[in-house]
């Protein structure tokens, strides 16, 4: 219950350290874990096609209410862009990280 700070920074430095190292040892293998890249590169994106071909966030159909033109929002015949690349890798929220900006000496 009573760690010190060092115990638990040593702790986290292996468990950070583990995961970047390209070594493979018998205690990782035997407990099935695998180095993984802590980076994401594609992300599932949450723009549609309608069947025009055209590519947006949300379609809208107008529809005559008496008088007046309003407009409905329209949520068929469309299909998910899918897998879209990033432009840069970033971290992935599942990977236990402390971004801190260090004082320069």
């Amino acid at each position: 219950m009573g760690q010190s700070a060092s115990n638990v920074a040593k702790k986290v430095s292996k468990s950070v350290s583990s995961v970047f190292s390209s070594e493979s040892n018998a205690t990782n293998d035997e407990k099935g874990r695998f180095a993984v890249t802590p980076y994401v590169f594609k992300r599932r994106s949450s723009m549609f096609f309608d069947q025009d071909g055209d590519l947006a966030h949300e379609f809208y159909i107008e529809v005559k209410h008496g008088h007046k033109y309003i407009l409905k929002k329209s949520t068929e015949n469309l299909v998910p862009e899918g897998e879209v690349e990033l432009s840069h890798p970033r971290f992935n929220v599942d990977f236990p990280t402390v971004i801190c900006r260090a004082p320069f000496s």
